[in-house]
């Protein structure tokens, strides 16, 4: 790709009638670009951090950067530049294209708006919702904007549920104490049975031999 020149105008971000014009080589291996200290500092630009780079001839040098406002056929956006010393090249880098939406034509030899590109997450096909009022819960179908499900809400407790819950449980209560008195009474009355079949095999055995005795089952 041969190389892409193009006039861009900057400024300073706190003063934009600080503002002026230069030539610029376009570098997309560059991240920053490299403006004139000397253009910088008329702009009143000040350093706001100092970086170490490594040169295309494997030399490392330092350099002071600071922010600028850059404007280029319409387009315009705040960017971090170099402050290039006499022996560097004005160059236009990475960051500065990418804050302008801008690349590089390679047939035309110039700079174009850049295609951009915004990944969204996936709408959901459903979406559920429920009713502050009544607690119902609906499924809405987001492409038709229809309700596709309708789940009632649950039901609210009355007073007259509350009664008959308490109806129930009386009468469980009750139901509960007459099986008791019943095994009660169905127990003495066994108890009794016992007592008068003993009295009676005691009449059958007065004035016989003394028998092995008799155990409890063998009344029954």
């Amino acid at each position: 790709m041969g190389t892409v020149v193009v006039k861009v105008a900057i400024a300073n971000p706190q003063d934009l009638t600080r503002r002026s014009e230069l030539e610029v080589l376009v570098d997309t291996g560059a991240v920053y670009s490299i403006i004139p200290r000397t253009l910088l500092n008329e702009l009143a630009i000040q350093p706001v951090a100092r970086k170490i780079f490594k040169t295309a001839d494997g030399r490392v040098v330092e350099r002071q950067l600071g922010d600028v406002l850059m404007f280029y056929n319409g387009e315009q956006g705040p960017t971090r530049v170099i402050f290039g010393e006499p022996s560097d090249a004005a160059v236009l880098g990475l960051h500065a294209l990418e804050t302008l939406g801008l690349e590089v034509d390679p047939v035309n030899q110039q700079l174009r708006p850049t295609t951009l590109f915004l990944f969204l997450a996936k709408p959901k096909e459903t979406v559920k919702v429920e009713c502050p009022h009544c607690g119902a819960k609906l499924t809405v179908d987001a492409k038709l904007a229809a309700v596709v499900d309708h789940e009632p809400p649950p039901k609210q407790a009355t007073v007259t549920d509350l009664v008959e819950a308490a109806k129930g449980l009386s009468e469980e209560a009750r139901k509960r104490e007459e099986k008791f008195l019943e095994s009660v009474a169905a127990e003495k009355t066994r108890a009794d049975v016992l007592a008068r079949k003993f009295e009676e095999q005691l009449k059958k055995t007065a004035g016989k031999p003394v028998e092995k005795p008799l155990r409890e089952f063998d009344l029954e």
